[in-house]
């Protein structure tokens, strides 16, 4: 009898905690539809039609006019302070290569073909 009690119990237990994660569940479930709902009535609206024509199809209501925003091209001519940051990149890329490249490789571009390992110094 004892034992049945328990087995008993047990399952009630196990039944509260599988209604709980229900419970749970069903808020989450119930949350999505309302944002579900909420998303539907933003697209239904003029709002998000006026929107969308304008970023996919370009059109524009009268009287508005477009402004597109670019980002500035690097100037062509190198500042003082540009050029000495692009030399410690290159720098610090051309270390990087030796760093991982193979020590023989290394050594046969020290060693037979420097004209290259000067190629690869102002390249990088």
């Amino acid at each position: 009898m004892a034992f049945g009690l328990a087995l008993s119990y047990y399952r009630n237990v196990l039944f509260e905690q599988t209604l709980a994660n229900i419970g749970v569940h069903n808020d989450i479930l119930r949350s999505d539809i309302e944002q579900g709902y909420r998303d539907l009535e933003y697209f239904r609206s003029s709002q998000y039609k006026d929107k969308y024509a304008k970023e996919n199809l370009g059109l524009v209501n009268p009287g508005e006019k477009v402004l597109i925003i670019q980002q500035a091209n690097p100037s062509l001519e190198p500042d003082g302070e540009e050029s000495e940051m692009r030399k410690e990149q290159r720098e610090a890329a051309y270390l990087e290569l030796l760093r991982q490249m193979p020590i023989m490789e290394h050594w046969k571009l020290y060693l037979f073909q420097k004209d290259k390992l000067n190629k690869l110094r102002e390249g990088v």
